[in-house]
């Protein structure tokens, strides 16, 4: 499942899963929302967030981010 993938997953709604999602990811990488978004539209964030993001979520960084 990509990053993209997981994030399409989750319902959207007032202060939806998916802003929360995005929220908390930000939080995690000490990054901004608007940061995250890009990544899930497809940027590759660094080497550091991508296995923070893995780690954190318990999905494969060669399954969040593929070539």
């Amino acid at each position: 499942m990509t990053l993209k993938e997981k994030y399409n997953s989750l319902p959207s709604r007032a202060k939806s899963p998916k802003a929360q999602f995005i929220e908390d990811l930000a939080e995690k990488c000490k990054t901004s929302p608007t940061t995250v978004r890009l990544w899930v539209g497809g940027r590759r964030p660094d080497a550091l967030r991508r296995s923070v993001i893995s780690e954190y979520l318990g999905i494969p960084e060669e399954e969040l981010f593929p070539c």
